[in-house]
């Protein structure tokens, strides 16, 4: 066991040792995560990217029982100016003495810069030109369909037209995200409305519901149930464990574990193939008319490949791990708290690639050809494991030892534990393949 030991120490202080090859095994992936993760994520600090939506608000309702629902619309988008009592405007007695959002939050008016336009025609023109990126259109007789009264006990249906521009998928998805929001806050308030006054008729009669209608207080309770502040629209990003995070984190977990994974399977088959090159030079023929057993020598050939392997993704998760910090501004956990599943995974997807690398190694004839067969493999699974930023369906990914190691770290990243099935796929293929590769290479040395 002294002597496995000792060749797989020579071998890993061979390996980190050569400067360019460290290189390659670290400064590679890491560079290439952190680029994607700045270009696409951003480091802004916790800041989102997308604010200031240019929004246009026509609003042509003429009201109906004293009250204009247009204006709840109006109010989501433009600060409160004063104007006629209605359930925008009313006070709800809910939502005084509010404490206001989190430094770490953006509201609605944040998000989006709205401005009020008296013409439809006007406002799709400035949606057209790129002056807004999007157009909010609440017709006349809005409030009169949809609205119950002391006279009008029945809700008619009517729409909001909202009209985008076709430039800017993801802020008019938005917009439309919120105007569907106050939609059917507006229509979920006239429903229970509707049955309210109905059983107010059914039990006491229609001049009950009128007094009930135009009642002070009931009109100030009930405009909880239209008033946008009690359906504030925030955002604020986070992380699962509820760490403050900027987009760019997201990104170096996804790419930083893919190309991690990518490079360690290189690693794993390099270290392999060097005894091809030993062969060659003699060396591992020396080794063999010592004392020591040739299963002896093998292992620990293999056992420092799989060192080297486990090292590379240690250093490279901590090197990622620095990274995030300093995109977020302050130290954060990128990869779970989760440490023994992270060792768990880092170690079996060690055991994966220098169980590849072993399989290969035994197939070639010479380091040639088995660099030519480990780049076209390694290459095929990073495509299928999405390494290359592309995910393909699940049912060709799970070909791939890259997806099922990437994805561990992925989950762990994200506060899950259920990494069970990565540990069993990447510990039984990476020993199968490792028994199998080691009985051919063992057998080639026969020869």
């Amino acid at each position: 066991m002294r002597k496995i030991w000792t060749i797989a120490w020579k071998d890993v202080s061979t390996t980190f040792r050569d400067r360019n090859l460290v290189l390659v095994m670290l400064a590679a992936p890491l560079a290439v995560a952190t680029i994607i993760a700045l270009a696409f994520g951003g480091a802004n600090g916790g800041d989102i990217p997308i604010k200031d939506i240019p929004v246009a608000i026509v609003n042509l309702d003429q009201g109906a029982n004293g009250q204009n629902l247009g204006d709840i619309y109006v109010s989501a988008f433009v600060p409160a100016s004063g104007g006629e009592t209605s359930f925008a405007s009313a006070t709800c007695p809910l939502v005084e003495g509010e404490t206001p959002a989190s430094g770490s939050s953006v509201s609605l008016q944040t998000l989006t810069e709205g401005a009020v336009l008296d013409d439809a025609v006007v406002a799709k023109a400035g949606v057209d030109d790129g002056t807004y990126m999007a157009a909010i259109i609440i017709p006349a007789d809005f409030s009169q369909k949809v609205s119950i009264g002391a006279g009008k006990l029945t809700i008619e249906p009517s729409s909001v037209q909202l009209y985008a521009n076709s430039g800017s998928p993801i802020q008019a998805g938005i917009i439309r995200s919120v105007v569907e929001s106050i939609t059917n806050q507006i229509a979920t308030g006239n429903v229970a409305l509707q049955s309210l006054f109905a059983s107010v008729n059914d039990k006491f009669g229609l001049m009950q519901v009128g007094a009930l209608a135009t009642s002070p207080s009931f009109a100030e309770n009930i405009a909880c149930a239209f008033m946008p502040g009690l359906n504030k629209l925030v955002i604020d990003q986070q992380t699962v464990q509820g760490q403050r995070t900027n987009g760019a984190i997201p990104l170096l977990i996804l790419f930083g574990s893919g190309q991690a994974m990518f490079f360690t399977l290189f690693t794993g088959q390099g270290g392999v193939y060097s005894i091809f090159e030993e062969r060659k030079q003699w060396t591992l023929q020396r080794l063999v008319v010592t004392p020591t057993p040739r299963i002896s020598i093998l292992l620990g050939k293999m056992l420092g490949v799989l060192v080297s392997c486990i090292l590379q993704l240690v250093f490279l998760f901590i090197a990622l791990t620095v990274v995030g910090s300093i995109l977020n501004g302050g130290f954060v956990v990128i990869w779970g708290n989760s440490y023994l599943l992270i060792a768990l995974v880092i170690v079996a997807a060690a055991l994966s690639a220098t169980g590849l690398g072993a399989l290969l190694a035994g197939v070639a004839k010479s380091p040639e050809q088995g660099q030519i067969y480990g780049s076209l493999v390694s290459v095929a699974m990073a495509v299928l494991g999405g390494a290359f930023g592309f995910q393909l369906p699940e049912a060709f990914s799970r070909f791939s030892i890259l997806y099922w190691g990437s994805n561990a770290f992925q989950k762990l990243a994200n506060g899950s534990t259920d990494v069970s099935l990565n540990l069993i796929v990447l510990t039984g293929l990476g020993a199968v393949m490792f028994a199998i590769g080691f009985w051919m290479f063992n057998r080639r040395l026969d020869i």
